[in-house]
């Protein structure tokens, strides 16, 4: 089979030669503390050198407008303002940068009052998008660049609740909202609901590729399964059934704490939970999956702590994990999340080498 052949056949659940193997090595927060010789390989030249079952990212050009927000972003020293004007209020947001990641992170939510819930109407209900007439073209480039190498993946953004939590008002306001404001935060959330699927609809046309990710990193560290049903299962069941109406796949990154969600989960238009992680930094084992959520497939399996151990306790652990769980049937096997930084190179060349 071609790298794109197995990696396909596994997200259908079907018999592959080999099990597919993928990890996440290409982000800055990764290749910045690898010799020099891998900093300067392209992404595709170390997906070969690894002989990875590849899963490439592939953008789509959508222009999104808003004439009802202005926004103004200063930066520096690692700091980051961000204020939206809206007709009823200013939102900012604050990030700083963390070294360790290479990524923005948030110190200050844009939400912080019941006054801001009227201004952050504005940033969904105005939100219009258009794809760019040569988005097809772009993304049939990308293809041919990728080749049989394995899958492309577009993402598609947030859903409502799981932005509110991660990016507008943090886990803690989020919840307070919820009991205090009912009324203003439902009317919020219908909003931000109807803006992901404006962005679809406009996305999916326009979108050669085949898999279309949202990116939830769901966990019942952040919401209960009650919470869960209430305000993610409906918005992501839309999604995904407009994602299958184009002829496409919804795929869920969801990398925490899952195990009670599986069920709820298994019963969505999505073919894929990519980044399901074993403890102990999730909570879902290859078993739980084969049991509690069996025909959707998974792309993960291991965990970012696993790497950190000796060549043959990785093996061994994953060899367990596999015969734990009775089949190797939907299982791409990844490092679920950002590979640590002191996982060398070649010790991940060796697990790959085993594996096979």
């Amino acid at each position: 089979m071609t790298r794109k052949e197995r990696f396909e056949r596994a997200l259908r659940c079907e018999e592959v030669d080999r099990l597919p193997f993928w990890v996440k090595v290409f982000g800055d927060s990764y290749l910045a503390f690898q010799d020099d010789k891998y900093r300067a390989m392209g992404e595709l030249e170390l997906a070969d050198y690894l002989d990875l079952d590849h899963m490439a990212g592939g953008g789509v050009a959508v222009a999104c407008t808003n004439d009802r927000v202005q926004r103004h972003v200063e930066q520096a020293n690692g700091r980051r303002v961000i204020r939206e004007t809206t007709p009823d209020g200013t939102l900012t947001t604050i990030e700083r940068s963390d070294p360790a990641s290479r990524a923005w992170h948030p110190v200050e939510f844009p939400i912080k009052t019941r006054a801001d819930l009227r201004a952050a109407r504005h940033l969904f209900e105005g939100n219009r998008f258009e794809a760019a007439p040569d988005a097809l073209a772009r993304g049939a480039q990308r293809l041919r660049q990728v080749g049989d190498r394995g899958i492309v993946l577009a993402h598609m953004g947030i859903s409502p609740l799981m932005n509110l939590i991660q990016h507008l008002l943090g886990p803690d306001a989020t919840y307070f909202f919820l009991s205090d404001f009912p009324d203003e935060m439902d009317d919020l959330i219908a909003l931000m609901h109807e803006e992901r699927l404006r962005y679809l609809r406009a996305m999916l046309p326009a979108c050669a590729y085949d898999y279309i990710c949202s990116v939830e990193n769901t966990s019942t560290t952040l919401l209960s399964p009650a919470v869960f049903e209430r305000y993610c299962w409906r918005h992501l069941d839309d999604y995904g059934r407009l994602v299958r109406e184009h002829g496409k796949h919804h795929v869920l990154h969801m990398c925490g704490h899952l195990k009670a969600l599986l069920p709820r989960i298994g019963e969505l238009p999505a073919l894929a939970i990519e980044a399901y992680t074993r403890p102990p930094v999730g909570n879902t084992t290859l078993a739980d999956r084969a049991r509690l959520c069996p025909r959707t497939s998974i792309i993960g399996g291991t965990s970012a702590i696993l790497w950190l151990e000796p060549v043959d306790a990785i093996c061994e652990t994953i060899r367990r994990d596999l015969a734990e769980a009775g089949t190797t049937r939907g299982v791409v096997l990844t490092s679920a999340g950002v590979m640590p930084p002191g996982c060398p190179i070649e010790k991940i060349r060796q697990v790959r080498e085993r594996l096979r």
